[in-house]
């Protein structure tokens, strides 16, 4: 749990909004059709493909996700990125089941924020400190547990599990 005690200052906000959104959740109500389910994740593991010593051994990540039962997602993630910056990823995506199997495949894009200074170039097409991303994954659950391995192209990878709320 150490590891997460940076991120935990920066999430305040994030709780207050969570206990705000559970106090209208009448509301919300009309928003969740059946078979949504809200998925929070966790960052377990994760490796780069080449050597930079400038490359923290591991990136805390803590994020939350709004899966249709149609596949259409959307979510936020706060982490450290891979210099050891805070950083944040709004994005949206689609979910597709692999058959009849308990694997899918995930592909998201969004604003990632928080690659500064002297990492900047790190990402494409970064400006202050705001650029795209694009992440493929693939993923496994076993009823409201699930894992995924985030695909970062050619940079590494990493390994989430998280719990799903229906």
């Amino acid at each position: 749990m150490a590891i997460f005690s940076s991120l935990i200052p920066r999430f305040r906000g994030a709780a207050i909004g969570v206990a705000l959104l559970a106090g209208a959740s009448p509301a919300l109500a009309d928003i969740f059709e059946p078979g949504d389910e809200i998925s929070v994740q966790a960052s377990v593991y994760n490796m780069h493909y080449s050597r930079d010593d400038h490359y923290i051994k591991y990136s805390p990540l803590l994020g939350v996700e709004w899966r249709r039962d149609n596949g259409w997602l959307v979510g936020a993630a706060a982490f450290q990125n891979s210099f050891g910056q805070f950083s944040q990823l709004v994005y949206g995506g689609y979910l597709w089941n692999l058959g009849k199997t308990n694997f899918y495949g995930k592909l998201t894009g969004g604003i990632l924020h928080g690659y500064k200074g002297e990492y900047q170039n790190k990402v494409p097409l970064n400006y202050k400190g705001f650029s795209p991303g694009i992440l493929p994954s693939l993923g496994y659950k076993y009823g409201q547990f699930r894992t995924e391995v985030q695909f970062f192209w050619t940079s590494g990878f990493m390994v989430t599990v998280g719990y799903s709320f229906k």
